[in-house]
C-alpha cells in the first residue's frame, strides 16, 4: 500500500479504551483487541446477543457486494471509507479474485488502523488515508493527486457499518450526498448500518456504546433515516433492506432469531 504522508507521526494506542474497529475485529474472530473491546461485546451482548452474527451479516454482504460490483458492473475504483481491522480479505483482494485490478483507497482516522494497514498491505494500486470520514474534498484531492482516482470513470464508494459513528448533528446524509455529487454517473453508493425500529432499544445501546467507546459511537437509526442516504440513488443488484438478503449466496449467516436490530442498507447507482 502507498503512503499517505503520516508516516513520521507517533501512534499512541489507548488500550484501555474500547474503539469501533477493534470491538469489530474481535466479533469477526480477529487478533487485533485488547480487553476493553472484549468487555465492551460482552456487554453489548447483554442487549443483543445475536451482536456476533450481525458482524458476519454486515461483512458478508460487503464482500458480496464488492465481488458484484468488480465481476459483473466493471467497477475498478473504491472508496473504504471506515476500512477497519481486516480479519478476512481486504476490498482490493476481494475485487482482484473477481477478476478486477481494482484501485482501492482506504480511509480511517484510528491510529491502531493505520499502523496496521501501513505494516501489512502494500502495491501501487492501494492507499491508505489518515481522514476524517465526512472530509470528501480532502479525501478525493489526495486520491486524484496520489493517482488512485479516475474522476472520469465510476466509482463504488463503501460506507460499511462506520456512519452509526457519526451524529446527526454532523449530518450524514448531506456529506454522503455531496461526495456522490461530486463523481459521474455509475459511480455506486455500497452502505449498511445497524438500524432497528423500537426507539427505545435503539437509544439504550447507544447510550451504552458512547460510554463504552469514549464518545466514538453515536447511534443506531431506524430504517427510515438509513434510507435517506440512497435518496436519488439506483437500487442495484437488489432493494434496500436488510442486507442478508442482498444477493445471499450459500453459507450466508443465518438471520439472527433476535430481530430487535438489523443490518439495513444496499448498493445503488448514481444515474
Amino acid at each position: 500500500m502507498t503512503g499517505d504522508g503520516n508516516r513520521g507521526r507517533a501512534t499512541v494506542i489507548d488500550v484501555t479504551q474500547a474503539r469501533d474497529a477493534r470491538i469489530h475485529n474481535f466479533l469477526l474472530g480477529g487478533h487485533d483487541h485488547y480487553e476493553s473491546d472484549r468487555d465492551a461485546v460482552r456487554r453489548l451482548m447483554g442487549l443483543a446477543p445475536n451482536t456476533p452474527q450481525l458482524a458476519r451479516i454486515n461483512r458478508e454482504f460487503l464482500e458480496r457486494a464488492v465481488r458484484y460490483l468488480s465481476a459483473q458492473c466493471g467497477i475498478g475504483q473504491f472508496l473504504d471509507h471506515g476500512c477497519g481491522l481486516p480479519t478476512r480479505e481486504n476490498v482490493h483482494q476481494i475485487a482482484r479474485r473477481a477478476g478486477t485490478d481494482a484501485r482501492v483507497v482506504y480511509i480511517d482516522n484510528d491510529p491502531v488502523v493505520l499502523a496496521h494497514a501501513r505494516m501489512m498491505l502494500d502495491g501501487d494500486s492501494t492507499l491508505i488515508l489518515d481522514a476524517d470520514l465526512l472530509d470528501f474534498s480532502t479525501i478525493l484531492d489526495r486520491s486524484e493527486r496520489a493517482g488512485m482516482l479516475d474522476r472520469a470513470a465510476p466509482v463504488a464508494v463503501l460506507f460499511t457499518s462506520v456512519l452509526h459513528c457519526i451524529a446527526d448533528t454532523r449530518n450524514p446524509w448531506r456529506h454522503v450526498r455531496e461526495l456522490i455529487n461530486q463523481l459521474p454517473s455509475g459511480s455506486v453508493l455500497v452502505l449498511s448500518h445497524l438500524a432497528g425500529e423500537d426507539h427505545a432499544s435503539n437509544e439504550e445501546a447507544s447510550e451504552l456504546m458512547r460510554e463504552l467507546t469514549g464518545q466514538q459511537w453515536a447511534q443506531i437509526r431506524s430504517f427510515a433515516d438509513v434510507a435517506r442516504f440512497f435518496d436519488g440513488l439506483e437500487p442495484l443488484g437488489g432493494p434496500i433492506g436488510d442486507v442478508a438478503r442482498w444477493r445471499p449466496a450459500a453459507g450466508l449467516s443465518l438471520r439472527p432469531a433476535d430481530r430487535t436490530w438489523t443490518v439495513y442498507g444496499g448498493v445503488a447507482r448514481k444515474r
